[in-house]
């Protein structure tokens, strides 16, 4: 009974936060409501970080006010805005790799919301989308259609060429634009508010950090990564496993130094080998050579691509590919890396604000022709 109490007064602390929120904002328009970020206790890192980066983005190119549904408040607070929502707000989902049937509460939620506003844009931040060859992946996945189907405004982002290519064929008459994780766009703020921290000059590669996943999508099981850091040890490496599933709190005001505070662990090593896309992603951020093993679908080696033009990346599977590949980036002599915002972020928030502008001259037509 106590528990139940418990639950029932967070869910009317949750539902009366969230619509005061509603009507403090209530003279201004349009509204943006993101949906489906991380709370504060939710251990995945590069969840998180993808959490911390989003509004940076929203504030950089929308002067309009920003309100928040969290993961865990989605059917909480969903009937609320359903009530409340106006037709000139505009709905963001999360990104990252959960839009399929790996992890498919998630994706229940994603289309509890599509299925709710159908009066509003949606815009999908970049996801990875995979389903698997499966009987329930294949009902998961007619489920989804149908969903998208049924809704005449959604912008969607694939996170790889494959989830946007795959995307477009799965949902004919949902434009679909290829963008990176936007994890990514957290260069600028790293480079002005953090550059002495992640200095990296080119140094001989000792201290390697394995980032290897723990969870259902990892391919490596606790035998196969003792092999291979007692593989590099013999070679004279220092070498230590990681995960970026973390115990730790990500409040509001916090979430970038959190952040912040374990990319600098990273940054401790000289090189990174790892199987998680934020790994490598994180290696990018801080510039620390990075070597990229497999998954067990295409969630990084699809999103390998985005990379081309970052030196200090290479794939490998094998030990011996590794290790060559390890050889390869300690001789090099600099680090070179894109800027990401100007080369995909800005033109992101051009290509949702091409499609609401569409979008609104498709209505007053419609009306007008009415």
């Amino acid at each position: 009974m106590l528990k139940n109490l418990k639950r029932f007064a967070r869910n009317h602390w949750v539902q009366s936060k969230f619509l005061l929120a509603i009507k403090l904002s209530n003279t201004a328009s349009p509204r943006i409501f993101y949906l489906m970020g991380l709370n504060k206790r939710f251990p995945n890192l590069g969840d998180q970080a993808q959490t911390a980066a989003i509004p940076l983005w929203f504030a950089k190119h929308f002067a309009w006010p920003v309100l928040q549904i969290k993961n865990d408040e989605v059917h909480q607070c969903l009937p609320i805005l359903q009530r409340h929502i106006q037709a000139e707000d505009i709905v963001f989902l999360h990104s990252g790799g959960n839009f399929g049937d790996d992890w498919y509460q998630t994706q229940l939620d994603r289309e509890t919301i599509i299925d709710a506003l159908q009066n509003n844009p949606i815009i999908q931040l970049p996801q990875t989308v995979f389903y698997s060859d499966t009987a329930s992946g294949k009902q998961a996945l007619a489920q989804t259609q149908q969903v998208f189907a049924q809704h005449q405004q959604v912008l969607m982002f694939g996170r790889d060429q494959q989830s946007t290519a795959l995307s477009q064929q799965l949902f004919p008459l949902v434009p679909v634009h290829a963008r990176p994780d936007m994890v990514l766009s957290l260069h600028d703020y790293l480079q002005q508010h953090h550059a002495e921290t992640f200095v990296s000059p080119v140094k001989p590669i000792r201290k390697v950090l394995l980032i290897l996943r723990n969870d259902k999508e990892g391919v490596y099981q606790a035998s196969d990564k003792q092999h291979l850091k007692q593989f590099l040890m013999e070679l004279g490496f220092e070498v230590e496993i990681w995960d970026t599933d973390v115990d730790d709190i990500f409040t509001e005001q916090g979430r970038l130094n959190t952040l912040v505070k374990y990319l600098s662990y990273i940054a401790s090593f000289d090189a990174v080998i790892t199987d998680r896309y934020h790994g490598l992603i994180f290696s990018v951020l801080i510039k620390r050579p990075c070597v990229v093993l497999k998954t067990h679908n295409h969630k990084l080696t699809s999103a390998f691509d985005w990379f081309d033009q970052v030196n200090f990346t290479q794939r490998a599977d094998t030990h011996d590919e590794i290790n060559r590949a390890l050889a390869s980036l300690a001789k090099l002599t600099e680090y070179t890396a894109p800027n990401w915002n100007v080369q995909h972020f800005d033109p992101m928030a051009n290509e949702v604000k091409t499609f609401l502008v569409a979008r609104k001259q498709f209505h007053q037509t419609k009306a007008v022709l009415a």
